[in-house]
Formats: structure tokens, C-alpha cells, sequence
């Protein structure tokens, strides 16, 4: 359970200054296309991803107005858990050719991990529609930053096998020790390993919700596979074909410099279980709604783990229809947590007028 009890932002993107007491669990932004609704759920987005719910450098996060770009901004939040209340913010500082960025809880300044232990923000965002349809990597990527998430080991993992890659092609490079490479292809191997195990995990956890909790929902459905499957039933012997692998391959890693073996080697796709067909084939109203359900069963997986989450979904509208509009409001009471929506039609918040605060930007 987390609740944004209060926020207060300067200078952040269109917001020159923006102050309000959240009243209710149900929070709902309005108003007309550009006003900022966006932006103000951005702002929150930003406390546990520091590049915002869609992935802005750091120097279009400042206030701008004609030829005035304000060079510090602001963003506070007291936050409600349980039975105590904290506050959390962070502020960005424009000096010269750099930006700085500091969070803090109870203006004690601290990293930015240290909020994502307290609470952790889960959006959906038109912006991330093009998951659906464009290709692997993305669709890796996202699987990634889910599991990362919950797994800071995982994260950690990832981190390594980047750290490791890097000094392998330096070796490579420099014609380094054969000894030495040796000894990094075998931490890469156990690391890599981890990484493909890691997944798999949790891509069957994500399954397991879809098809036990997500009855009113569209039912999806991730494969994941490489061409070492078979091999990854055994550790040692996915281990050792990794390593021969990496030595095979060091003539042409060192000719291209970069590790042409990694992680990168799964294939991630998704499937809409009632059609039986790959998101890919699937219309865009379809591939929304894949995209809705796979977040509401990560967020199951916050609730089931007891890790402190806040939804953000910005213009719901336009990932669910007029017809099952209500029982997404019910699926998301569930979590017991507060959600934050955008939308230029309120409307389509009937189900929750009388529970929901709204907040009217003009």
C-alpha cells in the first residue's frame, strides 16, 4: 500500500509551479491535449527512473517558456505508507555543461535506489505501445527492466556481463593475456547463464498470473528461446558451451569489437492466448491490450512480493475500451494501491466519479 499524499513540482517540463493535496487512491487528470497531464505524472515516473516514463534526455526536463529555460527544478512528494508518512524528492541543477541530479528522503539526500526500496512507480504510457511491434530487442529490453525491478540481482548481472564484455574486447584488442581472457570468458559463462535463467523465471511467473488472475483481461502468453535450450537444462554443460563458444568467436570480436555472443541471443515474443497469434499479427486495439495485461500482471508480481508500488496510466482510453472500462477500475483496486490516470474525457472515469479525486488543469 502507497499513497501520494501531497506533491508540490517547479519548473518541471510545462508545470512552472504546480501544488495539490491527493485526496483518494483514485487519482484522475484531465484536461485538453498538451496541458500537461502527462508531464505531471512524468514527475513522479522520474523517482524511479531517472530519464521519466518516456525516456526524455535530462535537459528537456526544465521549465521553458519562449526563450527563458528555468536551470533548476524541483519535484516533492509526501508519501503515505502503512500507518507513517515520508517525504521524497529530487531536484536537477543545470551548471555550465553538465546536469546534476540528488533525491531525497526527509531532505536527506541519498541515491535514487534508496526510493525504489521505499516505493516504485509502474506506468503504461501510449509511448510504450511500440513494445508490440518493434521487434526483439525491445521486447528483451522491457522483459529486463521488469525483472530488474523486482531483482536487483539480476540487475547486478546485466551490469556485470556489460563490465565483462568490455574488458574482454580490450583484451582482444590489445592482444592481451590468453590467460587472463580465458578467466573472463568463464565469469562471462556463469553470468550469462544467470541471466538466461533469470528470465525464463520470470517470464513464467508473468504466464502463470495472466492465466490465473487476469480473467477479465485479454490472456497473453511470452515465449522466450535460443538456440542453447536444450543445453541450459544442464549448468555445466550450458556453461561449457558458452565458453567454447566466446573462443571460437575471438577472432571475429576482435575484428568488429564488440562481443558478438551475449544475452541478446533470446528471442522474445508474445502471444494473444484467445486468437492463438503472435502479437505481431495482431491489430493494434489487440497488441494494446497485450500490453495492458502483461502490466497488470506485473504489477501482481509487486503485490505477490509485498514490494510498495503506485500505477501511473497515462490516457487509459486509448489501451482499453468503453466496454471493459469498468472492470479494469475493479482489476486495479485489487493492488490496494493508488493509481494515477490521464484523460481528456471524464467520461470514461463514471465508474469511479465518486471515489476518484480530479484534478482539472487548464
Amino acid at each position: 500500500m502507497a499513497y501520494v499524499e501531497k506533491i508540490n513540482i517547479s519548473n518541471f517540463k510545462s508545470h512552472f509551479s504546480f501544488q495539490s493535496e491527493i485526496l483518494s487512491s483514485s487519482v484522475v487528470v484531465c484536461g485538453n491535449n498538451g496541458i500537461g497531464k502527462t508531464n505531471l505524472l512524468e514527475s513522479l515516473s522520474f523517482f524511479s527512473n531517472s530519464k521519466g516514463m518516456r525516456g526524455d534526455k535530462l535537459d528537456n526536463f526544465f521549465y521553458h517558456k519562449g526563450d527563458i529555460k528555468t536551470k533548476y527544478l524541483n519535484v516533492e512528494s509526501w508519501l503515505k505508507q502503512k500507518d507513517y508518512s515520508t517525504n521524497i524528492s529530487y531536484e536537477l541543477i543545470c551548471e555550465e555543461n553538465s546536469i546534476n541530479k540528488n533525491f531525497f528522503i526527509d531532505k536527506k539526500k541519498i541515491s535514487n535506489q534508496d526510493i525504489c526500496e521505499l516505493v516504485n512507480f509502474i506506468w503504461l504510457s501510449p509511448h510504450m505501445d511500440r513494445i508490440m511491434y518493434e521487434g526483439n530487442t525491445i521486447k528483451k529490453n522491457f522483459i529486463d527492466k521488469i525483472i530488474s525491478n523486482l531483482d536487483k540481482d539480476f540487475k547486478k548481472s546485466i551490469s556485470n556481463f556489460k563490465k565483462l564484455s568490455e574488458e574482454r574486447i580490450a583484451l582482444l584488442i590489445n592482444n592481451g593475456d590468453s590467460k587472463w581472457l580465458s578467466i573472463i570468458e568463464q565469469k562471462m559463462a556463469i553470468v550469462f547463464f544467470n541471466i538466461l535463467k533469470k528470465r525464463r523465471e520470470n517470464i513464467f511467473l508473468l504466464n502463470e498470473i495472466s492465466e490465473k488472475l487476469l480473467n477479465s483481461f485479454k490472456k497473453f502468453k511470452i515465449d522466450i528461446i535460443n538456440n542453447l535450450e536444450e543445453t541450459l537444462k544442464s549448468r555445466d554443460a550450458c556453461l561449457e558451451k558458452m565458453i567454447a563458444i566466446m573462443h571460437n568467436n575471438r577472432t571475429l570480436d576482435q575484428s568488429i569489437k564488440r562481443n558478438s555472443f551475449s544475452p541478446s541471443i533470446d528471442q522474445v515474443s508474445f502471444y494473444d492466448c484467445d486468437k492463438q497469434l503472435n502479437s505481431d499479427m495482431c491489430s493494434t486495439g489487440e497488441q494494446k491490450s497485450i500490453l495492458l495485461s502483461v502490466i497488470l500482471a506485473f504489477a501482481w508480481m509487486y503485490k505477490n512480493k509485498d514490494v510498495p508500488f503506485i500505477l501511473l496510466f497515462d490516457e487509459i482510453s486509448s489501451h482499453i475500451d468503453e466496454h471493459n472500462i469498468e472492470k479494469f477500475f475493479d482489476e486495479v483496486v485489487k493492488f490496494e494501491t493508488q493509481a494515477w490516470y490521464t484523460g481528456t474525457n471524464k467520461n470514461i472515469f463514471q465508474a469511479i466519479e465518486n471515489k476518484a479525486f480530479f484534478i482539472d488543469l487548464a
